[in-house]
């Protein structure tokens, strides 16, 4: 007892980082042209198993048919597919939820009907390899539904959250919940899109919000891991039809996704200046909650209503496609992480970290008083490509997990790396490394919005 009091006094353990708990959130999304399968190969005969107690078990998987612009493609739509949209082959897009992954199988497995046609090693952030197999003709299903989305009403419930929007505009958020939180209410406000430019010169601007906006459903899709929502709306600035603007709404069993297309004619980008697209989301009084950045380093906001120096240099140093991570904490035990992703040919478009902090800012549409805060993205200027494609990401949680910030941003966004071998397997599993190099076989499944890749 003496050498323990010497010793002082003792300080708490801190837990190990949970990046097992973080990886098992994610939805992949695997590209059919990534998956060695044969040429031609109808969706329908397809499913996916796992290796469990010593044989194949189905799980939940879901398969949607991908056309132009890398949006899920439907009939009645105006975006071309190159393929019949009963086969699973090109862009196309297969769905699973990481955590029903299994070991790997012996090489001689067989399942009891039907046959495995490959095997895929997915490694995440853990650095664990996990598998799954891909079968033909195996009639067993995994019929368990994460995502329960009505539309009459606009509600969407999963095991995590609960969103309410307004059933006849998908921007108008009104009611957000998350499970555990520790808050009252609707942590959010609502969502909010606005364009602005100027007609033939940047200071007569013209604005265009939510009301302005208001998008048409052309098409739906529910399915087990996700909702597709495809919507419309023309964009008309200083009475000048500018575009014809195509948003797919994602809601999954961990988070909401918001996907944006529009070809932009050279002439509309000549007459209008100094454009400028703004996606954001307006909380709901969160005072004592936080933000960082992928740019913001030590800087941190707090949201109390006002706009400090440190909140000042943290807007300043703004964001980048490739550091586009926006991270805020409620401190309530619900934390969102935002991302915007855009194609590789659009890269090098500005953008602007949005961050208001003011009980007293009007910015409609309102539901609530005040910015508390706004937080989202800023595109400014038109692309070089005459099109305007991005993807905003918001991924819903509890707590990091005991991992820093910039580590939980690259546990839920940053692509798993895939491994396909086809079945029946020729080395055996013993000889199979852990760790390929790209030239042996593995790669990563590519980057969304050109693959719409998910994260969670």
């Amino acid at each position: 007892m003496l050498m323990l009091l010497l010793a002082g006094p003792l300080l708490p353990v801190q837990a190990a980082p949970d990046v097992r708990g973080v990886s098992d959130l994610r939805i992949l999304e695997l590209h059919a042209n990534t998956l060695k399968l044969p040429d031609a190969t109808p969706a329908a005969e397809l499913s996916v198993v796992v290796w469990r107690d010593g044989a194949f078990q189905p799980v939940v998987f879901q398969i949607d048919p991908v056309g132009d612009a890398d949006m899920v493609w439907f009939e009645e739509g105006e975006l071309d597919r190159d393929a019949p949209a009963a086969l699973f082959t090109g862009d196309d897009r297969l769905l699973l939820r990481l955590r029903d992954a299994g070991v790997q199988a012996p090489a001689d497995a067989a399942p009891a009907q039907g046959r495995i046609l490959s095997e895929l090693a997915v490694t995440g952030s853990d650095d664990e390899r996990r598998y799954f197999y891909i079968a033909r003709s195996d009639p067993r299903r995994d019929d368990s539904w994460f995502v329960h989305h009505d539309l009459r009403t606009g509600t969407t419930i999963t095991d995590s959250y609960q969103l309410v929007v307004d059933p006849d505009n998908e921007l108008n958020w009104q009611y957000l919940g998350y499970d555990g939180y520790r808050g009252e209410g609707s942590i959010i406000d609502t969502l909010k899109m606005r364009m602005a430019a100027g007609f033939l010169n940047r200071h007569a601007r013209v604005t265009l919000d939510n009301t302005n906006l208001r998008p048409t459903l052309t098409g739906y899709k529910s399915g087990p891991l996700r909702t597709v929502m495809h919507l419309e709306t023309r964009v008309v600035l200083a009475g000048i039809p500018v575009m014809k603007l195509h948003v797919q709404a994602y809601r999954y069993p961990d988070h909401y996704e918001a996907h944006t297309y529009a070809r932009v004619p050279g002439l509309y980008r000549r007459t209008l200046r100094a454009p400028e697209v703004s996606v954001t989301i307006d909380g709901n009084a969160q005072y004592g909650a936080t933000v960082q950045t992928a740019r913001s380093g030590p800087l941190r906001g707090l949201v109390d209503g006002r706009i400090d120096d440190e909140e000042r240099q943290m807007i300043e140093r703004g964001l980048s496609s490739d550091e586009s991570w926006i991270l805020f904490d409620s401190g309530k035990q619900f934390i969102l992480l935002a991302e915007l992703d855009v194609p590789d040919n659009l890269s090098g478009i500005p953008l602007a970290l949005v961050y208001q902090d003011d009980p007293h800012l009007a910015v409609e549409p309102e539901q609530f008083p005040g910015q508390l805060p706004n937080l989202g993205y800023a595109l400014r200027g038109w692309p070089e490509e005459q099109e305007m494609r991005f993807a905003v990401r918001m991924l819903f949680g509890s707590d990091l997990h005991g991992m820093a910030p910039e580590d939980y941003a690259d546990a839920r966004t940053l692509t798993p790396a895939l491994q396909v071998t086809p079945w029946p397997r020729s080395v055996p599993a013993a000889a199979i490394p852990q760790a390929l190099p790209e030239a042996a076989g593995e790669a990563r499944l590519p980057a969304a919005p050109d693959s719409t890749r998910t994260t969670d």
